[in-house]
């Protein structure tokens, strides 16, 4: 099957790799096992389930656009008689809906373990979907600093802890400043969802929860389109 467009084929190479699509698929989950089924406190599940999400959409997206830009295949992109925005959406859309495929096995375990929480399971999967998203445009601004794969690991890491930090994943936050700069970051949402979902005391209402994840979804989908250009034609 030959691919048309772009989201064509990342979904073709992502199907015809077998091995890695294993891997990719059991490693969130031999990850969250443990955290949903040891008993683990609510609040530490949580918080390495977001870690999750938010590592896999940021870090992928990194270490392959680093790698299209050194072998010339983003290069080969500006040809294409297509908008920058639009291309980088198209691109980043199907890198996080791959992701997304990945993280569903540990959605449904969650769902299943705790099938009385299903107020929250509309803002887990908006809140995933946004995490995915922002993660993915981190990454692919990180793939433009450099184009060795490792070093651009270490510049989606270094900026990724501390707003972890500061969306309250780590810790509780009670100073009313670092309580408003958690609310304008997305991780603090899905945190909120996962720790609802698992049965702990999230300080969010599942709706005031949802619309966060949406409005992060949105406007994640919107600035992607606007640093088509500045992604794609960086050098």
């Amino acid at each position: 099957m030959l691919a048309s467009t772009i989201w064509q084929r990342e979904l073709i190479e992502f199907a015809q790799r077998r091995r890695a699509l294993v891997i990719k698929l059991a490693f969130p989950l031999l990850v969250a096992i443990p955290l949903v089924l040891s008993g683990a406190p609510p609040i530490y599940a949580a918080m390495g389930i977001t870690m999750l999400a938010a590592i896999i959409g940021a870090l992928g997206a990194a270490a392959v656009l680093s790698r299209e830009r050194q072998s010339g295949l983003t290069l080969r992109y500006r040809t294409l008689p297509v908008n920058p925005g639009r291309l980088l959406i198209e691109r980043l859309g199907t890198s996080a809906a791959i992701d997304f495929m990945q993280l569903t096995p540990v959605l449904l375990l969650i769902a299943l373990r705790h099938p009385s929480q299903f107020a929250w399971w509309p803002a887990l999967m908006l809140g995933t979907a946004a995490v995915l998203l922002i993660g993915n445009l981190l990454g692919a601004l990180a793939s433009t600093l450099s184009n060795s794969p490792g070093e651009v690991m270490l510049y989606v890491v270094v900026p990724l802890l501390p707003l972890l930090y500061l969306s309250g994943v780590f810790t509780t936050l009670d100073q009313p400043a670092l309580l408003l700069i958690s609310r304008l970051l997305p991780f603090g949402y899905l945190h909120e969802a996962v720790l609802g979902t698992l049965g702990g005391q999230p300080n969010l209402l599942p709706w005031e929860t949802l619309l966060g994840a949406f409005g992060f979804l949105v406007g994640a989908a919107g600035l992607t389109g606007r640093l088509g250009r500045r992604v794609l034609e960086t050098d």
